[in-house]
């Protein structure tokens, strides 16, 4: 959301952000008050998996449409809303923007009589897991004396305004069904690598194909066999291989690597897709980014909506996937060599980033805000928002 709060300060307002305590220092770094609110991601998914230890069980997409809305709503929800209310309150907002993940927003903005903005994190997830998370909610509305029939079936999300981030060709086909949906891209707009720089080699790199991959910030310490999988597959094949393994891994657990193979800790990715040819990923909110450069993908989707995204993805025409059970070297090794050599790919990827190029940034989403503060009311869209993807 770093985009739009951008926009919304050069616009003259006011913004903070309320998050779990240990990322507050990132917030205050990009230039914001942080109000610390709710569980870290490690207490909040170690509580959730207590609680409901039957979703282990459950695989994929599967675990994702039945674990997540409960443990965002069930979990994370109660323990944030203890928080966020009292910051409501005391702080006197106007307009609370929350992500479509985040379900203590609209309960605290109900309490405080003010309306909400949903910010979508990607591609639609499906409505059935907001529905789901509507009725796990209940008991946090009862307990802050909101009325949940005035949240709506989708626990508050699409109540007032949905600021779709997603371009049409990956979209579901579902948002036609949300009536105050407006598209507002923020993948073409570099708003966190400020005063970052990119290592040295990667511009002097040899005259090869330059192949990125990134298992993104969540799964890094649970995906060694993946990175694995990808570095034995890659380790023959004439590119130039950028690898990053997050904080939680250390580049020489990977033992030696030969010359056309670089692997770090971290590298600001906006800073380097402007030398890759194709990136091989997890399947998460970077998708956006990526395709907003051209770039064909290799989805490796480890959990979360990745197993969605990917499948969006593939059925876009913009990449392949390989799902956990499939990833082997030989499989990476022959997806990202049809990801090089078949057009139809990157003829695809490129469309999308026309796509992305063509929706209204995040100034729209300032004009949207404003309104909505003025108006206090929902705010549908004048004309047809469809998706022309899966």
């Amino acid at each position: 959301m770093l985009p739009l709060a951008q926009a919304l300060a050069r616009a003259g307002h006011e913004v903070a952000f309320a998050t779990a305590g240990d990322f507050c220092p990132r917030v205050v770094e990009a230039g914001f008050p942080a109000f610390p609110a709710g569980l870290s991601l490690g207490r909040q998914m170690a509580e959730a998996r207590a609680r409901y230890p039957e979703q282990d069980a459950m695989k994929g997409g599967l675990r994702f449409e039945s674990f997540v809305p409960r443990m965002l709503a069930g979990v994370a929800a109660p323990a944030r809303a203890e928080d966020l209310v009292p910051i409501v309150r005391r702080w006197r907002p106007d307009v609370l923007v929350h992500d479509e993940t985040e379900f203590a927003g609209p309960v605290a903005a109900a309490a405080a009589g003010i309306p909400h903005a949903d910010h979508s994190v990607g591609i639609l997830r499906p409505l059935a897991m907001a529905r789901l998370a509507g009725q796990v909610l209940a008991p946090l509305c009862e307990r802050f004396d909101v009325d949940v029939a005035r949240l709506g079936p989708f626990g508050g999300l699409f109540t007032y305004l949905y600021l779709d981030v997603a371009p049409p060709s990956l979209q579901s086909a579902e948002i036609s069904k949300i009536a105050v949906a407006h598209p507002v891209q923020n993948a073409t707009v570099d708003a966190g690598s400020e005063g970052m720089t990119l290592p040295a080699w990667v511009t002097h790199l040899p005259d090869a194909p330059i192949v990125y991959v990134s298992l993104g910030t969540v799964f890094n310490s649970q995906a060694r066999e993946v990175f694995a999988a990808v570095l034995e597959g890659l380790r023959d094949e004439k590119v130039n291989v950028i690898v990053t393994v997050g904080n939680d891994n250390d580049p020489a657990d990977f033992g030696p690597q030969p010359e056309h193979i670089h692997i770090e800790r971290f590298i600001p990715q906006s800073l380097l897709l402007p030398y890759c040819d194709v990136v091989v990923n997890q399947g998460g909110t970077a998708i956006l980014p990526i395709l907003a450069h051209g770039l064909p993908l290799l989805l490796l989707p480890q959990g979360a909506n990745q197993f969605h995204n990917a499948a969006a993805c593939a059925a876009a025409g913009v990449g392949r996937q390989l799902l956990p059970d499939e990833v082997t070297a030989g499989a990476v090794r022959r997806e990202v060599r049809a990801l090089l050599d078949e057009p139809s790919l990157g003829e695809q990827a490129r469309r999308v980033q026309q796509e992305l190029a063509g929706m209204p940034g995040p100034e729209r989403g300032v004009e949207l805000v404003e309104r909505l503060a003025e108006e206090r009311q929902p705010l549908p869209r004048t004309r047809a928002h469809k998706a022309t993807g899966p």
